[in-house]
């Protein structure tokens, strides 16, 4: 992870963590596949912060890995993670042809 805090507090960060992780499990294993992980059978969001967010890849072969992935642009606020995680979403899978 970078050295920059996310601009919102731990309780959003700690929101946005969960509802990656509760909702959108199978868009965090698609933007594992396409950012480094492309074995990857589950990932899990585990950090944001105002640069990058980072998932932890489980591997078909049983290892994992951290996938960090860099945002277009600093993070400015809560509203701001939603549209970067949004554009990292979509270039995933355009990058793997994933149907929307």
């Amino acid at each position: 992870m970078t050295d920059e805090q996310p601009p919102f507090d731990a309780e959003a960060r700690r929101a946005i963590l969960r509802h990656m992780n509760t909702d959108h499990a199978l868009d965090n294993l698609v933007i594992a596949r396409a950012n480094g992980a492309a074995t990857a059978v589950a990932a899990t969001m585990t950090e944001i912060d105002a640069i990058a967010g980072v998932w932890l890849a489980q591997l078909d072969d049983g290892d994992v890995e951290h996938v960090i992935v860099p945002w277009t642009s600093p993070l400015t606020d809560r509203r701001s993670a939603r549209v970067q995680i949004v554009e990292v979403h979509a270039a995933a899978q355009a990058q793997l042809a994933e149907p929307s």
